[in-house]
């Protein structure tokens, strides 16, 4: 079945909510007795604050640049502004790599593959909270919230920058067609304003970030979690739906918005 390695990584990184469903902190070490007081739990987030915090997030997420030219995180932002350019500047020879029909046919008219990624990138939240909820681990079910709040903030800011850059995706372009001039051309529909920057991308890594560091104690976890967003990331690469360039600030985003908004809160 075409989508199954996808479906099947989606399906590790959700059911690793039931085997780290507590962090470390609160499970009994060896040799000591089962009986000794566990660190308090964490305070359960409301739908009600849930949706609060997604509003209260905006503020941060778009006064960010403002924070930069102030001289916050100059550093890691130049560095993904220089990868971005430098990605973007050879797209018109990555990218021809992947228009081979021979090669990547299949994966180009797959049904829709879009939407199945947008599932796998939803599952694992979902898993969390249902999990947190079953096994009445509050750590569990506020991991799906933030989860799915980072998901929700990536979306947000890749909606408006899609629309605002309407960049061509790889797809709209014929072979042997013009690479470079793919900017303010895109004229899909209200959902989707183009290819950059790649909103699944955004989202995996933005919730693969949320599990990754809110259970950084289990080692495995992170490279689980990383790995998976990167493999949903790099499928969107064969059906023509982004250039790696739309892949790395898509990335960046979502590893920015979990990690300097959501887990800082």
């Amino acid at each position: 079945m075409a989508h199954s390695p996808r479906w099947l990584l989606a399906f590790v990184l959700a059911s690793t909510a039931i085997f780290a469903q507590q962090p470390p902190e609160l499970q009994s070490q060896p040799g000591e007795s089962s009986s000794a007081p566990a660190i308090a739990d964490e305070t359960p987030i409301s739908p009600l604050q849930f949706a609060k915090n997604i509003v209260y997030d905006q503020k941060p997420i778009w006064t960010f640049p403002a924070k930069v030219a102030t001289g916050k995180h100059w550093k890691p932002v130049l560095v993904v502004a220089l990868g971005t350019a430098g990605l973007v500047a050879l797209d018109p020879y990555t990218e021809p790599y992947f228009h081979n029909e021979k090669r990547f046919g299949s994966y180009k008219t797959g049904p829709l593959r879009g939407r199945n990624t947008t599932l796998a990138v939803t599952l694992p939240p979902l898993a969390f909270y249902l999990t947190g909820l079953a096994t009445h681990s509050t750590h569990a079910r506020n991991t799906g919230l933030l989860a799915a709040e980072a998901l929700v903030d990536s979306q947000v800011v890749g909606f408006v920058l899609k629309h605002a850059v309407g960049r061509l995706t790889p797809s709209d372009i014929p072979p042997g067609g013009n690479f470079r001039d793919t900017w303010f051309k895109y004229k899909g529909g209200f959902t989707n304003g183009g290819s950059f920057p790649s909103g699944h991308t955004a989202s995996a890594f933005a919730v693969a970030t949320v599990i990754a560091e809110r259970y950084r104690e289990h080692r495995w976890l992170p490279f689980v979690a990383y790995g998976t967003a990167a493999f949903l990331s790099l499928s969107r690469l064969p059906t023509q739906a982004h250039f790696p360039s739309d892949l790395f600030i898509g990335g960046a985003i979502g590893y920015s918005i979990s990690h300097f908004i959501v887990m800082r809160r």
